[in-house]
């Protein structure tokens, strides 16, 4: 059985792992609110937090002779908070993320604050291949 990995999981790693989202994000309980597909009305929204979620599902980022040669990824990376400096420097430091892991930022996405929640909104799209031959996805 091949072992595939998983996309959202690196960039939920990679998030985690950064030191200034880890420290904005970062719940009383030792978790993160940095959330995959979908954050909970449950959930704390009282402070800053990302949700993850896939736009597309993977497709062939390049191919030779019918056979996969990189996979190409599609995300939205939203940031809500209260602070919109905050929100700001969370999005900058998701976009050096991202750059790491092969990504560019699209040109559309949301820059809104949302008085019914309260929340400035930063949701930015990013696409990627894989590294040349990573295709387990």
């Amino acid at each position: 059985m091949i072992e595939l990995k998983d996309m959202i999981g690196i960039i939920y790693e990679a998030l985690k792992n950064n030191p200034t989202i880890a420290s904005l994000t970062k719940t009383a309980n030792g978790g993160y609110r940095i959330k995959k597909y979908d954050y909970p009305e449950t959930s704390d929204q009282s402070r800053t937090f990302i949700l993850i979620q896939p736009l597309a599902p993977p497709i062939s980022g390049n191919s030779a002779s019918d056979i996969d040669m990189q996979i190409e990824f599609t995300f939205q990376i939203a940031v809500e908070s209260p602070d919109r400096k905050e929100a700001k420097l969370v999005q900058h430091e998701i976009k050096e993320e991202m750059q790491k892991l092969n990504y560019g930022q699209m040109t559309d996405g949301l820059d809104e604050y949302f008085e019914t929640t309260g929340h400035f909104v930063d949701a930015r799209r990013y696409r990627g291949n894989t590294n040349l031959y990573d295709t387990n996805y």
